[in-house]
């Protein structure tokens, strides 16, 4: 008779680290899919790992330079800082206003305050006059006709810039004892 030779085989070794690998993801496709609350924290555990797995290679060198860049600026910022002490302002002759050079003008005995605003060419010769609002002494036309009379033969130092003559507005305000210019 014939002997029958019956082999028997051994597993390989990572056989059952494979069964085991598959009986796990079993286990989790069925977990996942027993309600809508696991599928939707399955989901969101997924994306999470995602997210690490992307920014894990760039969170290390972004805070190096975070950190490098605050180190820095908190060394050399008391280098950079001005400090300003400003006691009393010089005034500049980058640009001077009107000056009033000769008026004549008649007493203000019953009319108070007067304010005319004036425009002055480049040879100090007024062009144009404006008269603000609100002031009673416009509706007296013998009044206005004496002013403008007086205005014709009033002279300026023309306004500057850069120290070449310019056109520009003043303001003349008319008092009882004098006249205020403000450029």
């Amino acid at each position: 008779m014939n002997k029958l030779e019956v082999r028997t085989l051994t597993p390989p070794r990572d056989l059952s680290t494979k069964l085991h690998v598959l009986a796990s993801r079993e286990a989790l496709r069925r977990r996942r899919r027993a309600s809508v609350e696991a599928f939707l924290t399955h989901l969101r555990e997924e994306a999470s790992l995602v997210f690490d797995n992307l920014m894990r290679p760039y969170a290390v060198p972004a805070m190096g330079g975070v950190l490098s860049t605050l180190v820095l600026f908190g060394v050399l910022a008391p280098y950079l800082s001005v400090n300003l002490r400003i006691e009393r302002d010089v005034p500049t002759a980058l640009a001077t206003p009107a000056a009033l050079e000769s008026a004549f003008f008649m007493s203000l005995d019953e009319s108070g305050e007067i304010v005319i605003d004036v425009s002055i060419d480049e040879q100090g010769r007024i062009i144009g006059y404006t008269l603000p609002r609100d002031q009673r002494w416009t509706k007296d036309p013998a009044l206005v006709r004496n002013i403008e009379t007086a205005l014709l033969g009033t002279r300026f130092t023309p306004a500057t810039v850069f120290g070449k003559p310019a056109s520009g507005r003043t303001r003349l305000t008319l008092r009882r004892s004098h006249v205020d210019v403000q450029g």
